[in-house]
């Protein structure tokens, strides 16, 4: 006669098979995500001694090239041509900061980023990293991260979106900031994946602006918009397009305190001789 298990015998049977599933089924951790990322982009940086990316930022361009060198701990690390000094810091190879942040990362569950799903990875202390120190963003200021989240793609491991939380310092006065940058449109160049569009978001970035400025930039932005209005259609549309949507973003940061830029890269090229 067959006997049919009880409710808590079959419990136990089901308890039984989950820990009889291979460990790979297992939940990571923060720490395991983050590693697995810095790995797979070591994998894919393995053949490559240079790299130069072409971008265009407000209708302005610029070239930047990177070289290959080592960090104080002896990993290989991309850093701009002229500063090889990889310890330094700064936000020019983030994932060399891997090894580090994950000693203090948390893991906050999932979330899609354009239709991506991502680990969500809190890092909730930054300081006493390189990262900490100070980051000069142009006539701004300069920025100091203290908090952020970290959105690492499921299946290829990519950074697909960053958030940090710190302080704008302007004239010696310091207020609270948020920039998020979200990459997209990553394509394979000769073994590495780069990132041909990023988003960023500046919220807090005028809180440090004087009224004097912040009347500067009114004028400024009165004057391009009175300068659009004596164009014809197809001038207008010209400076527009070069302009980058410039004054749209001007007008939303007077406005809301929200500053958007976006870097489209026209052209990636690696291993170039670069004597």
């Amino acid at each position: 006669m067959k006997i049919l298990p009880t409710p808590a015998a079959r419990h136990l049977l089901l308890l039984a098979v989950f820990l009889a599933l291979p460990s790979a089924v297992t939940a990571q951790s923060a720490k395991e995500i983050l590693m697995t990322s810095f790995e797979e982009y070591e994998q894919r940086m393995e053949g490559i001694e240079n790299y130069t990316v072409v971008q265009e930022t407000m209708g302005f361009e610029a070239e930047l090239t990177f070289v290959r060198t080592e960090d104080d701990e002896g990993r290989t690390v991309f850093v701009l041509k002229g500063q090889e000094d990889a310890s330094s810091g700064g936000m020019s190879n983030f994932y060399r900061m891997y090894p580090k942040i994950a000693e203090r990362a948390e893991l906050e569950g999932r979330e899609s980023v354009d239709g991506e799903q991502c680990h969500v990875v809190a890092i909730n202390d930054f300081s006493g990293l390189d990262l900490n120190q100070e980051m000069a963003i142009g006539e701004q200021g300069s920025f100091v991260p203290k908090t952020g989240l970290l959105y690492v793609d499921t299946d290829d491991h990519l950074i697909r979106k960053m958030q940090m939380e710190g302080e704008i310092t302007r004239d010696g006065q310091r207020s609270p900031m948020t920039a998020v940058t979200v990459l997209s449109d990553y394509r394979d160049v000769e073994g590495m994946l780069h990132p041909y569009l990023l988003n960023i978001t500046a919220t807090g970035l005028a809180a440090g602006m004087s009224e004097e400025e912040m009347e500067e930039t009114r004028k400024s932005l009165a004057e391009m918009e009175k300068n659009l209005e004596g164009m014809d259609d197809t001038q207008r549309a010209m400076v527009e397009r070069m302009m980058g949507g410039q004054l749209d973003k001007m007008r939303k940061m007077l406005e809301s305190g929200q500053f958007e830029i976006t870097v489209v890269t026209k052209e990636v090229r690696v291993n170039e001789n670069l004597e």
